[in-house]
């Protein structure tokens, strides 16, 4: 958006503009009922009057200023440029009124004001009209009266028909006294109407400024991301911009307009009216409040809202959704944990691995020593199973802690899911009651990590097959959107109550009866490695849905 600069400097007279096509019409139609006018006032002397009146040199002037019109109208049809149109008309004009003013009374004549209305419209229609109409209309005058005085043009006659004769004198008098009123009266004018045409475009610049800071505030306020409300001083709804109507799920700003702020952003912690009385004397810190048609969870500041005056008329909501700000947070809270976990589980696989794989080997070789009853080979055989688990369950922490380096390489998704059913309906989890359902398309090829990639979705589809232990079903469904794969595991178990939901990806936080804990642990550890994101979706006997986002996927979107 442009904005004009400035003025600097002085006041300056801006150049006169050509008079508009409907300022000329204008311009003739008014000729035309001032002409009619005047024949239908001779008319009207002619036919109540007993008196022989001179009447023959009105219609003659009357018939002069139709067919003049009639001139204008096709000059102007014939679309010459508007200010040579103005110039025409004007210059026709003034031999009208010439010639009324020398059948009047020629230098006493009453009406000789008339040349002052060609002058201003002279001035207000073109540069330097007044002027230049001003000076031609003192030619006129004073020709006329030159050839009076001199008998080169016939006197005009009084009513009783006597002649109409003057000194000298008195004729140059008269003269300059015009010459002067219309040269004072076209200066007068042309100042006035300059004067206004600079006050017209000042006017015309401010309220280009005007409309553009409106509408360049308009777009600030339409395009920020955080929601804004105006109330007035009742809790009257004034204004919401797009980003707070998506906020509050509103469809239909307009319909908002003038609702109560109890109906328009409903907030289950706080009272609206509370707020708007404390809102009017000072600014209230941000506070925060769940929308109770959404259960979105707002964080919200409150200002006065004042006008020119700095008088409070309102008061002012920002607002914005915190969910994704919280989800963000607990991610980090979630990654700094995973980070401390990690930590720790190396140092205890450091301590432990070798100690752990020394109890087996010994356990296996007293097992193979003779002598020892069934007892005792029994225990030596728990020894070594449970030796064996708890080996299994520190790899699982170091897969966990340290998935190892990573050696990116272009990695078909569509290929790697369909492995991973292969292998599903090999185990001995899967039952005839479960059904897998695979929607993957071909060609998804990602940037990553095959190793943990196939971690990641054994790992998922394992869980929620043991999320159906009667049988259910399982899809599997791949999409792209732009450049971020998106692989979701759908499911109709026992689901996750919202503690084990809350805290799936720690380590041990488990709702399985034989379940290490690990499994989604070691989901989460692999996604971070590839730069992607996990969420989880579930409810007690609802089922489950994991939404895994893993980006740098190949090709066009």
């Amino acid at each position: 958006m442009s904005f004009q600069a400035e003025r600097t400097g002085g006041a300056h007279t801006p150049p006169v503009a050509s008079p508009s096509p409907k300022t000329l019409r204008l311009l003739i139609g008014l000729r035309l009922i001032v002409i009619s006018t005047l024949f239908l006032g001779v008319l009207l002397i002619q036919v109540n009057t007993q008196l022989i009146l001179q009447l023959k040199s009105f219609y003659g002037l009357i018939l002069l200023a139709y067919g003049l019109s009639l001139l204008y109208l096709v000059v102007h049809v014939r679309r010459l440029s508007p200010s040579l149109q103005a110039a025409i008309q004007l210059t026709g004009d003034l031999v009208i009124v010439t010639g009324f003013v020398y059948v009047t009374g020629g230098v006493f004549s009453p009406f000789s004001f008339l040349y002052l209305t060609v002058i201003v419209v002279a001035a207000a229609m073109l540069p330097a009209g007044g002027v230049v109409f001003a000076g031609l209309s003192a030619v006129a005058y004073g020709f006329q009266a030159v050839l009076m005085y001199y008998r080169l043009l016939p006197l005009p006659t009084t009513i009783e028909g006597i002649p109409v004769t003057a000194s000298a004198s008195r004729v140059l008098s008269q003269i300059m006294i015009h010459i002067v009123g219309f040269v004072l009266v076209a200066l007068l004018v042309s100042y006035l109407t300059s004067s206004l045409r600079q006050a017209h475009t000042m006017l015309e610049e401010e309220t280009e400024r005007a409309r553009q800071f409106v509408a360049l505030t308009q777009h600030v306020v339409r395009s920020v991301g955080a929601g804004i409300l105006a109330a007035d001083l009742e809790g009257k709804t004034l204004y919401i911009n797009p980003a707070g109507a998506s906020i509050l799920g509103i469809s239909n700003v307009d319909s908002q307009i003038g609702q109560p702020l109890e109906a328009v952003m409903p907030l289950a912690e706080h009272n609206w009216g509370l707020i708007a009385t404390r809102s009017r004397s000072h600014s209230i810190a941000r506070i925060e409040g769940t929308l109770e048609r959404s259960n979105a969870r707002l964080g919200l500041s409150v200002d006065p809202l004042k006008d020119e005056t700095a008088t409070v008329v309102g008061f002012i909501v920002n607002f914005q959704d915190l969910t994704e700000l919280r989800i963000e947070a607990e991610r980090d809270r979630m990654r700094d944990r995973m980070a401390a976990t990690g930590e720790m589980a190396a140092r205890m696989a450091h301590e432990i691995k070798n100690p752990l794989a020394s109890i087996s080997g010994s356990a296996q070789m007293l097992a193979s020593v003779g002598g020892i009853d069934q007892t005792g080979r029994r225990l030596l055989d728990i020894v070594v199973d449970e030796s064996r688990r708890l080996s299994g369950i520190l790899d699982g922490f170091l897969v966990f802690a340290r998935p190892g380096q990573s050696t990116h390489a272009v990695c078909d998704l569509g290929q790697l899911l369909n492995d991973c059913l292969a292998l599903l309906r090999r185990s001995d989890e899967i039952t005839p009651a479960h059904e897998l359902v695979l929607e993957s398309p071909d060609g998804l090829l990602l940037l990553g990590e095959e190793h943990l990639l196939r971690q990641i979705f054994w790992n998922l589809s394992r869980n929620a097959l043991q999320a159906m232990p009667d049988g259910g079903t399982l899809k599997i469904s791949a999409e792209r959107k732009e450049h971020t794969a998106i692989i979701r595991w759908r499911d109709n178990g026992v689901g996750m109550s919202e503690e084990i939901r809350h805290r799936a990806f720690e380590p041990f936080v488990t709702s399985q009866a034989n379940g290490t804990g690990l499994g989604l642990a070691v989901v989460y550890s692999a996604v971070q490695e590839h730069g992607g994101s996990v969420d989880i979706v579930s409810a007690p006997d609802r089922g489950t849905t994991v939404t895994v986002e893993l980006p740098n996927v190949l090709g066009e979107a």
